[in-house]
């Protein structure tokens, strides 16, 4: 642990950890500058406890949310100067957006090329259909850091400590809850993650015990 610490401590104190949180201070509100900061101290606290990689783990969790100072018009307008194809889903919902641009902005601005960061980023909303260690820690964090306030986040942290896999199906199970109780549409992502922990669970179970 005392190894972790002290990777975890440079990582902080990066240039480019310093250079992404400057802009992430003068761009987003105060209470999203937190959740972002709250999400990298968690992301980074699972990454060591499930062996993922500690420095694509920071950063995808620092750039996740850069694009959230956007209103949706300025969401749109960046869509069509990334040429960012959208699916029929994205197109209906505008709050899957600021995911897909960050990780444009990653590679515009900061020059962060490395693809499972960006997919992790891109991801982090509503999952994807083969997930990374990555994409799953920082899906898992975006939903249950500390500052989240609803009673699920609490419930997934416990889990997320020991189990990373039912921690996942718990968020995707959560998010599909919540969209079909508001009758919006579910991005079949989300339901891939979902069907896609779901099944390395009851795989894990049977081998435990045969």
């Amino acid at each position: 642990m005392k190894d972790d610490n002290t990777s975890i401590a440079e990582l902080l104190a990066h240039p480019k950890s310093a250079q992404i949180g400057a802009y992430l201070e003068a761009k987003l509100e105060d209470k999203c500058y937190r959740h972002v900061l709250s999400v990298r101290d968690m992301a980074l606290e699972l990454a060591v406890k499930h062996g993922a990689d500690l420095q694509k783990t920071n950063l995808a969790a620092m750039l996740h949310d850069c694009a959230r100072w956007m209103d949706t018009r300025q969401l749109f307008e960046a869509v069509a100067d990334y040429q960012i194809q959208l699916d029929e889903f994205e197109r209906i919902n505008a709050s899957l957006l600021h995911a897909l641009i960050g990780a444009e902005l990653a590679l515009d601005i900061f020059s962060v090329g490395d693809e499972e960061i960006l997919s992790a980023v891109r991801s982090h909303t509503k999952g994807s259909k083969s997930m990374t260690l990555v994409d799953k820690v920082l899906f898992v964090a975006d939903f249950s850091e500390p500052n989240r306030t609803y009673p699920e986040a609490g419930a997934v942290r416990k889990i997320a400590n020991k189990n990373l896999t039912q921690a996942v199906f718990e968020v995707a199970r959560f998010k599909i809850s919540n969209l079909l109780d508001k009758r919006k549409v579910i991005h079949p992502d989300t339901l891939a993650v979902y069907n896609d922990a779901l099944r390395e669970i009851e795989n894990s179970r049977v081998a435990n015990e045969a």
